[in-house]
């Protein structure tokens, strides 16, 4: 049955994937995607892989913050081994190969069976580390066929990805029950994992998130921007679509009685750049953009990748989007990590064990509307003492939730060694 499932599936994703191709090229997100680097979607990476002999880890990462999260395990990991990372995302592949911790880095091949199996017999891995909800039925089939262990890390299953799964469980217990172990963020989590298997549940285990052990640290001054100390910088990070209107509301509201406030907003998806410009335009508001370094406006527009972290740790009180409108939310930890209050919508779905604990412990508060985050930005620029002690909640909350990597990595080597 097994083998019915992955014929099916192989012959239904060959005859969509033309039309998933045309759907990319006229898409703003993801016409870069398309054709970057295109041989490696087909495993052509024989000559790019140095061989020696230590074991060889295939690493499987979505995209950059998958990547991001897993530099602590590519630094314990690496001296000892090979380690051939793959992304989906050209995002994840250029930062992946910028870092250097890994012996290899390629984007994931196309799931089909021919072209996976060209994958396997030339990386020739030892195990399979895969980061997150990355199940791909080709990639667990041929591991299986192969022998090869694969370990899901950091797993995570959203509410909205559950329902697919659960709903499509005849198919997926089949190949969700050839991962070796499933080592999960947060009960939640290990229990949506559990749900689609019938049998052998003790192989999911709980570990934590991994995003708590990430390096905070960033050597980034207000002045490289030219911006004051006195300033209140507020940030909105990962917004998306929907939310820049509510974000340029709050501004134009906030600004009228304050003249020392800065807003920074850091859409998710710089393909949106033009959108986010109209709006700008439409509420007559004078902005910069980051990319220009001269910040002369008091609202600016982050357009350019992978700042984010540094402009989160210059702010007094951070945003993370996502979260107003039902995308499931991004990454609480990072500002939080920087010792940030922490501010976010009802729909956190994707941290959600994150989320409640920040607001548990004081380190967060979540905002209904447009009104609710006006009030609590007015809230912080009047109390700056609240400000503080609610940053100093949020990286308590970080440190105490730290040890997931150890966890993981010890798991990893028992599997790989067979201990």
């Amino acid at each position: 049955m097994l083998k019915i499932y992955l014929v099916i599936y192989n012959i239904l994703f060959v005859i969509f994937l033309p039309i998933l191709i045309v759907i990319m090229m006229f898409s703003r997100k993801y016409r870069k995607e398309c054709f970057y680097k295109i041989f490696e979607r087909f495993a052509f990476y024989k000559n790019l892989i140095k061989r020696n002999n230590k074991p060889t880890i295939w690493l499987h990462c979505a995209s950059l913050g998958e990547v991001r999260a897993v530099e602590p395990i590519l630094d314990n990991l690496k001296s000892d081994n090979n380690i051939i990372l793959t992304t989906i995302t050209k995002t994840g592949r250029d930062y992946a190969e910028k870092i250097n911790k890994a012996s290899a880095v390629f984007l994931f091949p196309i799931d089909i069976y021919p072209i996976v199996l060209k994958a396997f017999n030339t990386i020739n891995p030892d195990i399979i580390i895969i980061v997150e909800t990355e199940l791909w039925p080709t990639l667990l089939y041929t591991a299986y066929k192969k022998n090869v262990k694969v370990v899901t890390i950091n797993g995570r299953m959203s509410r909205k990805a559950f329902r697919v799964y659960k709903n499509l469980r005849f198919f997926w217990e089949k190949f969700v029950s050839l991962i070796s172990t499933i080592i999960a963020r947060s009960n939640e989590d290990a229990d949506r994992f559990k749900a689609l298997l019938t049998k052998d549940t003790n192989r999911i285990i709980i570990s934590g998130n991994i995003k708590y052990d990430r390096d905070f640290s960033v050597n980034f001054q207000r002045a490289a921007l030219f911006l004051k100390e006195e300033d209140f910088i507020f940030t909105a990070g990962s917004t998306r679509e929907g939310e820049e209107e509510i974000i340029t509301d709050v501004y134009n509201k906030i600004r009228l009685e304050f003249k020392n406030v800065k807003f920074f907003l850091a859409p998710r998806h710089l393909t949106r750049l033009k959108d986010i410009i109209k709006i700008l335009e439409n509420k007559n508001i004078e902005y910069s953009l980051f990319s220009s370094k001269k910040l002369k406006n008091n609202f600016i527009l982050v357009d350019v990748f992978g700042k984010l972290q540094e402009i989160y740790s210059i702010s007094d009180l951070c945003y993370v989007g996502g979260s107003m409108v039902d995308m499931g939310g991004h990454n609480p930890i990072e500002p939080a990590g920087l010792a940030k209050p922490v501010i976010f919508g009802n729909y956190m779905d994707n941290f959600l064990t994150e989320s409640e604990t920040l607001v548990k412990n004081g380190g967060a508060f979540i905002v209904q509307d447009y009104n609710d985050l006006a009030d609590k930005i007015k809230k912080f620029i009047l109390d700056h003492k609240m400000l503080k002690i609610m940053g100093q909640q949020a990286i308590k909350v970080v440190d105490s939730q730290k040890g997931a990597v150890a966890f993981t990595i010890q798991t990893i080597e028992n599997k790989l060694y067979d201990r």
